[in-house]
């Protein structure tokens, strides 16, 4: 009996009423997508942690007998930094032709050429000894 009345208790228990979750519920503040009928298209969202994400592209013929999509958009996120702060990082970027080309203060960037100077250097006198030579 007694296991008869815990079967029934656990039954009602299961079968209440599930509450409605909406979308805010799971932090999602923004959502959007729109398909246009020549190709090109928008999409984008936002959540409460906060991170974003914005994105539009458009169809490109790159020559005769090439077409692709060019694409462009930007996401931010939340990071910290080497004192535990909390940082907004945000990368714009590009995707192309030319491949994928990001930019962001929170990307790092390559040093400057230590051998530039001399290579410049090195390649005018090449240059002025080539242009001897052909005189």
């Amino acid at each position: 009996m007694k296991y008869l009345v815990l079967a029934a208790l656990l039954a009602v228990a299961a079968g209440r009423p599930q509450e409605l979750k909406t979308p805010e519920d799971y932090g999602l503040l923004r959502s959007s997508s729109v398909t246009n009928e020549d190709g090109s298209f928008q999409y984008g969202y936002e959540t409460s942690d906060p991170s974003s994400q914005d994105v539009a592209g458009q169809v490109k013929q790159f020559d005769e007998e090439k077409v692709g999509t060019v694409q462009q958009g930007s996401y931010t996120f939340t990071t910290q930094d080497e004192n535990g702060n909390d940082v907004q990082v945000r990368v714009d970027w590009v995707a192309d032709e030319n491949g994928f080309q990001a930019q962001s203060d929170a990307l790092p960037q390559a040093p400057a050429d230590p051998n530039a100077e001399a290579q410049a250097a090195a390649l005018a006198k090449f240059a002025q000894i080539e242009a001897e030579k052909n005189q």
